[in-house]
């Protein structure tokens, strides 16, 4: 199943704080599901829930580089320089991340909108890789994870994801 996250919704099945989580909104979903992966409370996108370990862990395991790519508004002084040093190894929380590939989708003031493709997938890295190079994040949307598009899905709504899109997985 994917889900449009929307902001301001925990990836949890619950929450001991009594915040909104991610799984309420996976009504009419016939079996119990569960998030592959996280995406932080102020961020959005997609987010798939399963209930099949094996799948889970091909999506999730790091030897299987499964891409995500967010769209990033971003706030900083030199945009520019900091996007060339995205796409280099950083070292985040003790752990060398690979280069992410970076594209500047526009300029806007102050700052810009950015496709950040990553193929970790740590805690909160997009926003760690991005304050390390001076910039500040605003809004942090996945929209890809391997060949799995978000699309126009609206926020808070889910779909099955087709046999296909779950087999592209397998390659």
């Amino acid at each position: 199943i994917m889900l449009n996250k929307p902001r301001g919704y925990v990836t949890s099945m619950a929450d001991e704080m009594g915040r909104k989580v991610a799984s309420d909104l996976l009504t009419d979903v016939p079996e119990r599901v569960y998030p592959v992966g996280r995406l932080d409370r102020n961020s959005e996108g997609l987010l798939i829930f399963t209930n099949d370990g094996e799948f889970a862990n091909r999506l999730m395991h790091p030897s299987h580089e499964v891409e995500k790519c967010y769209l990033t508004w971003v706030q900083g002084e030199d945009v520019g320089e900091a996007v060339e040093y995205l796409r280099y190894p950083m070292e985040i929380d003790g752990y060398m991340t690979r280069g992410a590939e970076v594209d500047i989708i526009s300029l806007l003031p102050g700052g810009a909108e950015l496709a950040i493709t990553i193929h970790e997938g740590r805690n909160r890295q997009v926003r760690k890789m991005c304050a390390a190079v001076g910039l500040r994040v605003t809004k942090l949307r996945r929209v890809r994870e391997g060949s799995v598009e978000l699309g126009d899905l609206p926020a808070g709504k889910w779909r099955s994801l087709t046999a296909e899109e779950i087999a592209s997985f397998d390659r």
